[in-house]
């Protein structure tokens, strides 16, 4: 498959070098740690977030450390997890409390179903080293600019998240005059300091 056919409309704003040079580093980590997510799955929130359809941005930390957990998509979790991960559910409380009152909600534990509407579900590094947080931060850091660049000037009125410290550091690189930024804590913060991320 080539980069064209694998990334679609996404090919306007992602940089096929920087693709290229980043993903050499990568395989190079996968091959000499234990990473996550699986491989095949790093690039799972521009597959299932049509570039068309794009509304708003999500920019995480990185994916869950924990062995098998991250599935390529920011905060989502497996279809079938018996237990949902802390940040996970302080989303899943911010979201759902404010609706109970009108009725039962079914809440996707993937968050494909919020890609798949336009959401952009992404880390500020697509990978990192199992049970090592923030492993490849650094690895993902010109993927991420240039993305941010590209995506702000090129895409007009989008919703930018940014999660946390981390995230927030790219700030200054999405085009402010032509979007709107929201800046708010990770929501880790929330589930460890056993706080409510406020629904708004």
């Amino acid at each position: 498959m080539t980069f064209e056919n694998y990334f679609g409309g996404w090919t306007k704003v992602i940089n096929k070098q920087i693709v290229k040079e980043t993903m050499q580093k990568v395989v190079i980590e996968y091959h000499n740690h234990e990473c996550t997510p699986e491989l095949n799955n790093i690039f799972r929130a521009f597959t299932l977030c049509d570039y068309n359809n794009l509304r708003v941005v999500f920019l995480g930390q990185d994916p869950y450390p924990q062995k098998n957990v991250a599935t390529g998509i920011a905060f989502g979790n497996k279809e079938n997890t018996d237990k949902l991960s802390p940040s996970l559910k302080v989303l899943k409380d911010a979201v759902i409390n404010p609706l109970v009152p009108h009725g039962i909600i079914r809440f996707d534990n993937t968050l494909e179903s919020w890609a798949k509407q336009g959401v952009l579900l992404l880390n500020s590094a697509l990978t990192t080293e199992c049970n090592k947080i923030g492993a490849h931060v650094l690895l993902w850091r010109s993927f991420i600019i240039q993305l941010l660049q590209n995506l702000s000037y090129f895409n007009t009125g989008i919703i930018y998240v940014l999660f946390g410290e981390q995230a927030g550091g790219y700030r200054r690189y999405i085009n402010s005059n032509l979007n709107c930024i929201l800046q708010v804590k990770h929501p880790s913060y929330f589930a460890r300091t056993n706080t409510e991320m406020d629904s708004n």
